[in-house]
């Protein structure tokens, strides 16, 4: 039975503003004042955040100075790309609906705390916890981000369900052994949740609730007893 539901935060409670391609820029644009350009191309690989702490990792004294003003950039350039933007318009009804079935609601993130409180300024009404990259040295998909959070609402993996716009959510949520939910509403397409065995795969967070009441809904594929459809 699930008694928590934990989210992603952009492209799932709002829209996804961030440009990645961009912001990753920046970024290299700090660490080429400290490492060499052979460094970096070993790191293509690396999302953005685990490419600073590789980066640190590999620095000495001058370690903590690069990593600070990465995340300052860093923070700078998703708190610009938050302005002027708020939650998706049902998003508050599927909490308040989450809220009158006595479901605990986490919002999980590799972002910033200040663009959740910029975004979602009353989120105290709303949600019982938070984890962001402040709050966890490993974020997703690294499990252990979602094993933070569910610690912060007091809720067991298997009672939990995770819910996000990348496969990144599905497959922290999946190992550590919490129901997951690839929603369509950021930039992601249905073939690469069923890649990553998404349990459910819906529209938006409004699918949110039937699954929770168990009921059937047109347009949602559960992955387990069922067969998706091609896209």
């Amino acid at each position: 039975m699930i008694h928590g539901v934990i989210f992603d935060f952009d492209g799932t409670l709002t829209e996804l503003t961030l440009d990645f391609k961009f912001l990753r820029e920046e970024i290299l644009k700090i660490a080429k004042k400290f490492v060499t350009e052979r460094v970096l191309n070993s790191l293509d690989g690396f999302y953005i955040i685990e490419m600073i702490y590789e980066i640190e990792g590999l620095l000495g004294e001058n370690s903590r100075l690069f990593s600070q003003e990465a995340f300052k950039r860093l923070e700078e350039l998703e708190i610009e790309a938050a302005g002027g933007k708020g939650l998706f318009p049902y998003t508050r009804d599927v909490l308040d609906g989450l809220k009158a079935r006595d479901i605990k609601i986490g919002i999980i993130t590799r972002s910033c705390l200040s663009v959740i409180h910029k975004v979602f300024p009353d989120i105290n009404d709303y949600i019982h916890g938070v984890s962001t990259r402040e709050h966890a040295r490993f974020v997703k998909p690294d499990p252990r981000h979602v094993k933070h959070i569910l610690e912060v609402i007091s809720i067991e993996p298997e009672n939990a369900m995770i819910v996000g716009d990348h496969p990144t959510d599905v497959t922290a949520g999946k190992q550590a052994g919490a129901k997951t939910v690839g929603v369509l509403s950021g930039r992601t397409k249905r073939h690469a949740f069923e890649e990553v065995g998404a349990d459910y795969i819906i529209d938006d967070i409004r699918d949110i609730l039937p699954i929770i009441d168990n009921m059937p809904l047109e347009g949602l594929y559960p992955r387990r007893g069922m067969d998706l459809p091609q896209s």
